[in-house]
């Protein structure tokens, strides 16, 4: 006979909403709200009586709105109480660190230190804001003042594994994580740590169930969703990865990419695969690709087409005849040569243009580009799990094969949606650079 479970118990929570306030009772509270509907419900009834023009009840409210899974409400309400208390500073700083906020983070931490210089939270929040926006010498230096004073615990242990894998010291860096995870099973940071070291190295199944265990995590821990959602989608369990972006959007309403993140799913649920379409596609690609050099070509023909800078077929459809008459050397003749080469292929000059307007072979090129740029790699662009992931599938390893595809050509990749193709052409941008022109 199996042995009947005992229902999650419902406390009174107003003695600890009414009592001083701290990490333990915050515990508490966290635990009661998160094991039943009815402490959860009791919650949001009482914090809509303390005054948020108090700080020490601004404060209150705002670590409760934390607990309920409101971050942006959350940090407006802590920051009327930050400096002042130091629960305010702690979870202002974690509210600001899950929205990516680390300049505001970093800020937060360092005021709040100069009033809790002894607050060990504030201390090691400093440390993983430093390492977070990428000055790895001040929080390596501030993580040894931490440890000289406080001594060494779970939470330096996690950041030394964090230091050492953005050293590029990966394999120590997974064994400090899951040290942690031994001691605290349930410790957001080195559960989403080490479920994208799994998810960089293929094994997807083994990074969903660890962010799953992130998802009650308080404040919501919005980029393990984000990662879920996207794993989800390469699945095709694209309601569960639509559940993951409300969740985000439920904690931080507007959150930009949980926004294209959703839309994104949501149109891959609908999306029809034309797989003779795509096949279609797949072969007139393959055309617009054929060197003009692979025909029989007069010198002179081919002399022309060269100092225009038409390489392919793909080049040659962009121009009119009119746009080939207007170089100097290029008369009737080499005219009814191309015409005719075209033909062969069932192309046509001018098929090409778009929008009217008549693009030169340069125009549809990829854009110019050093070759430093090129040869950067595609890590290089700091993109998104899901992004970087398409890259992957799509064998682009450097920025310069990357600048060599046209959004077409990538949103014709297997989810490959516009949110990743959005997030591509912003980095580019960031350097100048733009994806080929798909003109054709």
């Amino acid at each position: 006979m199996t042995e009947a479970v005992a229902p999650p118990a419902v406390i009174d929570l107003k003695p600890l909403l009414e009592g001083e306030f701290s990490l333990a009772a915050y515990s508490q509270i966290r635990r009661a709200a998160q094991s039943n509907e009815v402490n959860a419900k009791q919650l949001e009834e009482l914090i809509l009586d303390l005054d948020e023009t108090k700080p020490d009840e601004a404060m209150k409210r705002g670590v409760c709105c934390m607990i309920l899974g409101r971050t942006a409400q959350a940090m407006e309400l802590l920051r009327e109480a930050h400096p002042k208390h130091e629960l305010a500073s702690i979870f202002l700083g974690k509210c600001l660190l899950d929205m990516d906020r680390v300049d505001e983070a970093l800020d937060a931490y360092r005021t709040a230190l100069k009033s809790h210089s002894d607050s060990v939270p504030i201390a090691i929040g400093l440390v993983f804001a430093e390492l977070r926006a990428g000055d790895h010498e001040a929080g390596l230096k501030s993580l040894d003042s931490a440890e000289e004073r406080f001594g060494s615990n779970v939470e330096t242990v996690f950041l030394r594994g964090f230091y050492d894998e953005l050293c590029g010291e990966y394999a120590p860096a997974r064994v400090a994580y899951e040290k942690v995870i031994e001691q605290v099973p349930q410790h957001p940071h080195a559960l989403f740590r080490l479920a994208r070291w799994h998810q960089t190295w293929g094994e997807e199944e083994v990074s969903i169930e660890l962010y799953e265990k992130i998802r009650g995590a308080r404040p919501t821990y919005a980029n393990a969703l984000l990662n879920l959602g996207s794993l989800y989608e390469d699945y095709q369990r694209y309601e569960q990865a639509i559940e993951c972006y409300r969740e985000v959007l439920a904690s931080i309403p507007n959150h930009s990419r949980a926004v294209m993140f959703l839309q994104d799913a949501r149109s891959s649920k609908t999306m029809f695969y034309d797989e003779e379409g795509e096949r279609r596609a797949d072969r007139q690609s393959a055309i617009l690709k054929i060197p003009v050099t692979d025909f029989e070509l007069s010198v002179r023909s081919r002399n022309c087409l060269n100092k225009m800078n038409i390489k392919t077929l793909g080049d040659l459809i962009q121009m009119s005849e009119q746009d080939l008459l207007a170089h100097k050397n290029f008369g009737e003749t080499s005219l009814m040569e191309v015409k005719q080469m075209l033909a062969q292929k069932g192309l046509r000059l001018g098929q090409g243009k778009m929008d009217g307007g008549f693009r030169s072979a340069a125009a549809a090129a990829a854009p110019a580009a050093s070759e430093e740029d090129e040869d950067q790699p595609i890590e290089s662009l700091n993109l998104s799990v899901r992004s970087a992931k398409c890259m992957e599938r799509l064998g682009l390893l450097t920025i310069g094969q990357l600048l060599s595809r046209t959004e077409a050509e990538l949103l014709s990749a297997k989810n490959f949606g516009l949110t990743s193709l959005n997030e591509i052409k912003a980095r580019l941008e960031e350097r100048n650079l733009r994806l080929k022109d798909s003109s054709y």
